[in-house]
């Protein structure tokens, strides 16, 4: 038998079990952060444009005899209005949105159990239809489409006075949240150039509390919003930092650091069943207004970040 001093004894223990309690530690991580944004051009992104302005010129797509656009961009594997583009800005490589058409640019797979982080920030250019009202954007996650052609996501709301959140329609959802007449100075006013559309941009609305009751959607065609709290934007012009954590069908929302939304026991009823929302492609809007994203990375998890673990609690249901 070796004679090893006890004081060896426990160095070699400390070294050999230091990477399981870290492991255990940081359950989390499965691999390091992969980008979704390689610095010098799109070419793992797709995009879609729907009808643009009739001031927009646009080859070849077809208008009435007003001259308004009676089809969409779509799918096309160009971007003729160069609304998606990879610029320079403060000596970095980002992803510019002009915002001239609504559209959205989605990644070219779909994605399950992931920590998402990105930067943005806004820009100086708001088009016409944005004229008087706050800049917007957004980011939906969980997107899909089913073979009968429904499709349904979550958005995290970029919403200038109001990121983080929530919109969507048709989904069954959870969040702690209460209700609140203190309406966000941002949704008042945008509130009179959506209300046709929008009718749930109400006097009293649900806000996002940690911890209050949980509150169910019921999957209505109408839009279902809740308020983030706490709002954490940082002023235009200084970019910040947005942070999705998916895991199985429940994610939470993360501002500069503070979490201000959690959605628990996503699901949806489509093609006669209902079925969990727990997978689907990213996608960034394009929504009338210029912005900017940047250190755009993604990583796998097996299970939720420790450091969020009680945000998901409620989702055990």
């Amino acid at each position: 038998m070796f004679n090893i001093p006890n004081k060896k004894i426990f160095s070699l223990l400390f070294i050999f079990l230091l990477p399981v309690c870290f492991f255990c530690g940081n359950k989390t991580e499965t691999q390091n952060w992969q980008p979704l944004f390689n610095g010098k051009d799109l070419s793992n992104w797709k995009h879609y444009l729907a009808k643009p302005d009739k001031s927009f010129n646009v080859p070849g797509l077809k208008r009435d005899s007003s001259g308004a656009y009676i089809q969409p961009i779509g799918y096309m594997s160009s971007d003729p209005l160069n609304v998606f583009s990879v610029a320079e800005l403060e000596g970095e490589p980002v992803i510019r949105i002009s915002g001239q058409v609504i559209g959205n640019l989605f990644t070219d797979r779909e994605y399950k159990n992931y920590h998402l982080q990105l930067k943005f920030k806004w820009g100086h250019i708001k088009w016409d239809r944005m004229r008087g009202r706050p800049r917007d954007g957004g980011i939906l996650y969980h997107y899909r489409r089913t073979a009968s052609g429904f499709s349904y996501r979550h958005e995290f709301q970029i919403h200038e006075g109001d990121v983080g959140s929530y919109w969507a329609r048709h989904t069954i959802i959870d969040i702690p949240a209460v209700w609140t007449s203190g309406i966000p100075a941002s949704i008042l006013q945008a509130k009179p150039f959506l209300i046709h559309l929008v009718p749930t941009l109400k006097d009293t609305m649900l806000i996002h509390k940690a911890g209050a009751p949980l509150y169910s959607f019921q999957g209505k065609d109408e839009w279902q919003i809740c308020i983030a709290s706490p709002m954490n934007e940082k002023p235009a012009g200084q970019w910040n930092l947005l942070e999705l954590i998916c895991y199985e069908n429940n994610a939470v929302h993360i501002v500069n650091g503070k979490v201000c939304l959690t959605v628990l026991n996503a699901r949806v009823k489509a093609d006669d069943s209902e079925i969990p929302i727990d997978r689907g492609t990213i996608q960034l809007q394009s929504e009338g207004a210029e912005i900017y994203f940047k250190d755009i990375f993604i990583r796998d998890i097996v299970d939720v970040p420790l450091k969020y673990d009680k945000y998901f609690q409620a989702g055990q249901l």
